[in-house]
């Protein structure tokens, strides 16, 4: 497969080490206030943005969930891990966004979060001038798994879709993309890839190393590739 001529990044779970807190936060919201959110019912929220999670969790829970009061608390809960324990990079974003940066690919972030947050983040871990493009969820009316926030950040970028190339760890992401008519590459971080994610994904990989040594080879399809 070609290289592409433009990477468009997920930032939770991809670039930044988000989701083992949020799954503590909203965990610990939903058990403060009655509801059990179990391991099974907390990997349909992956990927997706937190109006939509909570949509899923009012659906599944019934009339009694009080989501606003979860959704207070369960981002009171998320600042406090954030500040107590910090928030990591994801090994090999910025080796991967240098080696973007020396061969002419430019980078746009595609993420749920919603931008002002995102930006914020990106600027903390000193990331964000790496980036052209930074599209949050709360620029389009529809989140992950439709196409939106990809088709946005392509549209901004000036190319056409099936030139960027879209790196996610979450399915929702890999069918947004492959909605969007661009190729994808998935890093999975809490959950294992399913067959259904293998299809969809020019490869699996371990780390954003393993990605970045992937493009530099020119995205050989091979089977060693693939984790």
């Amino acid at each position: 497969m070609p290289v592409p001529h433009a990477l468009i990044f997920d930032m939770d779970g991809l670039m930044l080490d988000t989701e083992g807190h949020y799954k503590r936060a909203w965990t610990k919201a939903a058990g403060e206030i009655g509801f059990d959110l179990t391991d099974s019912l907390y990997s349909k929220l992956i990927g997706i943005t937190v109006a939509d999670a909570e949509d899923v969790l009012a659906q599944e829970f019934g009339p009694t969930f009080a989501k606003d009061k979860f959704h207070l608390r369960a981002q009171e809960l998320y600042e406090e891990l954030h500040t107590r324990e910090g928030l990591a990079l994801k090994p090999g974003i910025k080796e991967l966004l240098v080696w973007a940066k020396e061969n002419n690919i430019p980078c746009a972030v595609g993420t749920s979060t919603v931008k002002e947050e995102a930006v914020r983040r990106l600027l903390h871990h000193e990331i964000h001038d790496y980036f052209v493009v930074v599209i949050g969820g709360d620029m389009v009316q529809r989140g992950k798994p439709n196409p939106d926030i990809f088709l946005m950040a392509q549209s901004q970028l000036g190319l056409a879709a099936d030139n960027c190339l879209v790196l996610e760890d979450a399915h929702s992401g890999l069918l947004a993309a492959r909605a969007g008519g661009m190729r994808s590459c998935l890093v999975p971080d809490l959950l294992p890839p399913s067959a259904e994610s293998r299809g969809l994904a020019e490869g699996v990989f371990n780390s954003l190393h393993d990605v970045r040594e992937w493009l530099a080879k020119d995205c050989p399809v091979s089977e060693e590739c693939r984790h």
